[in-house]
């Protein structure tokens, strides 16, 4: 080793001083002479592994608040941890890194569900759809020195079904055609953000067309698949159904009716017998109310009508809303000609209680439409649209309450934008 040669090579430096004399001045030590550096031990590599993941195989995301936190133990801290959750339908990927834990080598992060998306107006977060997920994990050493290691689990993520989500992110998605017969679709957030119910991203457009239609309605499920549907009816009485694909796209259309000119209003969406299938209602020149009830089938998606009501002649507008008042089946409301509106209950059997008043001064809207459960509270809820400024819709929360069926609040929906389109859906 260099430390046993170096002792002899200072003594005779030291000795030729002493035989010099005192004033003498010994040669300096030359190069080879000098002391050699002291060689540490290299140190041990210690490798680092994934030694448990604790991943959900479901996230339950109304359950959670929309969030799921993903965690993972490795044998060391001395690393870092990169994770991608892969949607597996769609290829959809969020990518996080993991910092070092500040004690222990669990490695661990919340997340909110969403990614975000590079649109013409800039990066949006818009909320992941449902299904499953890969969820590689990859640890490496900070100094590198060793192999990372490698964790892949899977996840399924899952949301209370709502039949307003149209590309299966479970928050509810709205229609709007415009003056030139463009349909668009705007993706809400699946629940409020600092107090407000917000749109997700800008919007999309659907196609071109549309302006064939005296009548678009979000319907729900009425094919039998997982994802909601459009009924519309065009001037000559034919009623077309469009299939949700589940990705914000529709089928071609199918035609599923005629002789629907004989109704002026007809509203959609909400399960008026109690049977666990959206339904429609329509009005007729003479005041009538007919049912339409729903068969689960896109060939023949409703049943032949049955009357249910007389009198509806009063109203100038009808919006099914769903179970709006915390009873057992689907509700209507209906806005007379004087801007009141009132609230139908369904009774579950194919009929409505007696008429609720809900208040005055709903002629200011020139649409009101049903939308779902927008705040996640378990309870649907409406979009009253039409208003000029800067909201251009506001949302109708449900309170569960008959006698005050709604509570107001903004959103940026539509913003300014309450004049630019045609029909709401």
């Amino acid at each position: 080793m260099q430390f046993r040669t170096t002792r002899p090579r200072l003594a005779t430096a030291v000795l030729t001083v002493m035989t010099l004399g005192a004033g003498a001045i010994a040669a300096a030590p030359t190069a080879s002479a000098a002391p050699l550096p002291l060689a540490l031990p290299a140190k041990a590599l210690v490798p680092i592994e994934i030694e448990a993941a604790h991943v959900p195989a479901v996230a339950e995301l109304d359950k959670t608040r929309g969030r799921v936190t993903l965690s993972w133990m490795l044998s060391h801290a001395e690393a870092h941890l990169d994770v991608t959750l892969t949607h597996i339908a769609t290829g959809k990927e969020f990518r996080k890194r993991v910092p070092a834990p500040s004690v222990g080598s669990l490695f661990s992060f919340t997340w909110d569900a969403v990614i975000d998306e590079t649109t013409a107006d800039g990066e949006r977060s818009v909320d992941v759809p449902n299904g499953k997920y890969a969820v590689e994990a990859e640890a490496t050493p900070l100094d590198r020195a060793g192999a990372p290691a490698y964790q892949t689990s899977f996840m399924n993520i899952v949301r209370t079904y709502n039949p307003h989500d149209y590309n299966d992110n479970g928050s509810t998605d709205t229609f709007a055609r415009d003056a030139l017969g463009v349909l668009w679709r705007q993706d809400m957030k699946d629940r409020p953000t600092s107090g407000q119910i917000r749109t997700s991203a800008m919007p999309s457009r659907v196609g071109g067309g549309w302006g064939a239609y005296k009548q678009i309605e979000a319907v729900g499920n009425l094919g039998g698949a997982a994802h909601g549907d459009l009924v519309a009816v065009d001037a000559s009485g034919v009623q077309w159904l469009y299939l949700g694909k589940g990705d914000g796209t529709f089928a071609p259309r199918v035609k599923i009716g005629q002789g629907w000119q004989v109704y002026n209003k007809i509203a959609g969406g909400s399960d008026v017998n109690g049977d666990n299938r959206p339904d429609l209602v329509a009005t007729d020149s003479s005041g009538y109310l007919w049912l339409h009830k729903g068969t689960g089938s896109y060939s023949k998606p409703f049943t032949d009508r049955v009357r249910i009501g007389t009198g509806w002649q009063v109203y100038n507008h009808l919006t099914a809303v769903g179970n709006a008042a915390g009873t057992s089946a689907g509700d209507l409301v209906a806005r007379d000609t004087s801007g009141v509106l009132w609230l139908h209950q369904g009774n579950g059997q194919g009929g409505f209680a007696p008429r609720v008043k809900v208040g005055g001064g709903w002629g200011i809207y020139s649409q009101l439409v049903g939308a779902g459960d927008l705040d996640n509270d378990g309870r649907a809820d409406m979009i009253a649209y039409g208003t000029s400024g800067q909201y251009g819709a506001y949302v109708y929360r449900s309170t569960g309450v008959a006698t005050a069926p709604f509570s107001r609040q903004t959103t940026d929906l539509y913003s300014y934008q309450g004049t630019r389109y045609t029909s709401i859906a």
